[in-house]
């Protein structure tokens, strides 16, 4: 496992793919790639789909059972995670979605795939960042 992806990189790889760039779409289909997940990552959507700001085309059960294939390592929060969410160095923000997800790549010795631009220069830990595309209608 190499990558951690975040919230928008994990619901953008099942629900719009075509918003990722060829580099990072090659990268998610690699034949064995396996990559971890925050467990936080699952309530996001799931809250984010509670309060409306995130459609869902299948109930949220549903399209936890298409969004958690066999190549996604779901990984649950810890003391050591939350630890070091609560004591990230310069971090860009105060999310602390942003903070538990970083935190969970920084112990799992995982680079973090965001889409996020307040973390792309974080020195504190492997960021992989890119530019969502535009989705085609």
């Amino acid at each position: 496992m190499t990558y951690l992806l975040d919230t928008s990189v994990w619901y953008r790889a099942v629900s719009h793919e075509d918003s990722l760039p060829n580099d990072i779409r090659r990268i998610i289909r690699r034949p064995n790639a396996q990559f971890g997940l925050s467990v936080f990552s699952l309530w996001e959507v799931g809250k984010k789909h509670q309060i409306g700001k995130l459609k869902l085309a299948l109930s949220l059960e549903q399209w936890f059972d298409r969004a958690l294939s066999a190549n996604i390592s779901v990984l649950p929060l810890s003391s050591a995670i939350i630890g070091d969410a609560t004591s990230l160095p310069d971090f860009p923000n105060s999310d602390p979605a942003d903070e538990l997800i970083t935190a969970t790549a920084r112990i799992h010795n995982l680079a973090l795939m965001t889409t996020d631009r307040m973390l792309r220069k974080y020195k504190h830990a492997k960021v992989k960042y890119f530019k969502p595309l535009s989705p085609k209608s």
